[in-house]
């Protein structure tokens, strides 16, 4: 399977477009990195250029290196996607403009419809509650093929002259940085290297992957002492990968597999790579999903809104979540995470099923303290899979 030719974005990047409608987007103005010590992860960095290196030991030491990452982080640094800081900084700006530009009422109507389970459209800030009736403090603008066609009536009239630029860039992270991903994690499972690239949908404009661009906006003190500083409580992703372009402010950290939550450090030009929990089902448990959160960023980037740019690698929405048994990786030591629902006389559910039910969960979970263990975790069970989130 070839690589789809990639098309340059049709608007001219880096400078202030004025739309038809007389808004000027502002430039996104890159805050300074932390001074702090903090306790950062110590996370692999993969170049995706030595992907094409002729030389097979150039290529086996980069699998060997993705596998290691993803069997013990779930989480890792790619660099070589081929966006300029141009670019990057340029989509910044348009999430800065998407959730923080256009007034309120001109994105009521383009909510997303979560209790049906699914996130295309606005995802409004403050209709989730949390720790002490603190309300919460994100807001995200998500898209997907069906974003792209038939388009003045589904996004804000402000919005509509930014979306050959969306396209373009959410196009290429998807048949470039995705695709390419995709074939490292193929080779880290001895699979024919488009496999599971194969098991990813490819029509429309990103297939049934999903576009965000979101913010994370300041609390003050009160309400982030109600909350302990956590902005989004620690919880895997419903997807195969989740590909987070680098940004400024830190504030994501990860679970370690030493149970103790590490910072991400920012590095300039890569994308933060996570494993979701669609990966895991069809590895059999082998590259586990990633326990992740948002917390308060530190004393010197608290006031700073953080703005950033999610790509979620989603299957193919009919495609069931069982074990790739043709890896010999997954052979040898996965397991079926739904095999009490089939030994029941069920099926292991689809990517969509899975999907729809976590996104109709969140922001309801039952992050409840009075039930939370000694490890500071809850758990519930969906489609018949206990689901661990961590307060």
């Amino acid at each position: 399977m070839s690589l789809i030719a990639l098309q340059e974005p049709v608007v001219e990047l880096g400078q202030t477009l004025k739309a038809e409608n007389g808004t000027d987007i502002a430039p996104w103005v890159a805050p300074p990195l932390t001074r702090e010590d903090l306790d950062w992860a110590d996370l692999e960095t993969i170049d995706l250029r030595k992907l094409d290196s002729a030389d097979p030991a150039d290529r086996a030491q980069l699998t060997a290196a993705a596998k290691k990452a993803l069997e013990v982080d779930g989480f890792l640094f790619v660099t070589g996607t081929g966006v300029s800081s141009a670019t990057l900084e340029r989509n910044l700006a348009i999430a800065q403009y998407a959730v923080n530009g256009i007034p309120y009422e001109e994105k009521v109507p383009y909510a997303a419809k979560l209790d049906s389970g699914s996130y295309r459209g606005y995802k409004l800030r403050g209709i989730w509650t949390r720790d002490g009736g603190v309300p919460d403090n994100i807001e995200h603008y998500n898209l997907e093929s069906a974003s792209f066609v038939d388009t003045e009536s589904q996004h804000p009239a402000k919005l509509l002259p930014l979306l050959p630029e969306i396209q373009a860039f959410a196009e290429h992270t998807c048949k470039h940085v995705v695709y390419r991903i995709l074939k490292l994690v193929s080779l880290a499972l001895e699979l024919p290297e488009d496999y599971l690239w194969g098991l990813h949908d490819h029509e429309g404009a990103i297939g049934a992957a999903c576009q965000r661009f979101m913010g994370y906006f300041p609390r003050n003190e009160a309400d982030d002492k109600a909350t302990e500083g956590i902005w989004s409580k620690g919880h895997t992703d419903y997807n195969t990968v989740s590909l987070l372009y680098s940004q400024p402010v830190s504030a994501l950290q990860i679970l370690a597999p030493d149970g103790l939550w590490k910072w991400v450090k920012h590095v300039e030009g890569a994308v933060v790579v996570n494993t979701a929990d669609a990966l895991e089902f069809l590895t059999g448990g082998v590259f586990k999903a990633t326990r992740h959160r948002v917390v308060r960023p530190p004393p010197d980037q608290a006031d700073i809104n953080r703005y950033i740019l999610i790509h979620f690698a989603r299957a193919k929405l009919d495609l069931p979540l069982n074990p790739i048994w043709e890896s010999p990786v997954v052979k040898a030591r996965g397991k079926n995470a739904f095999q009490d629902r089939i030994d029941a006389g069920g099926n292991a559910p689809t990517q969509d099923e899975w999907l729809r039910e976590r996104i109709r969960r969140t922001g309801h979970e039952l992050y409840d303290h009075g039930s939370k263990s000694s490890a500071g975790r809850v758990e519930e069970e969906v489609l018949g899979r206990k689901v661990e989130y961590y307060v």
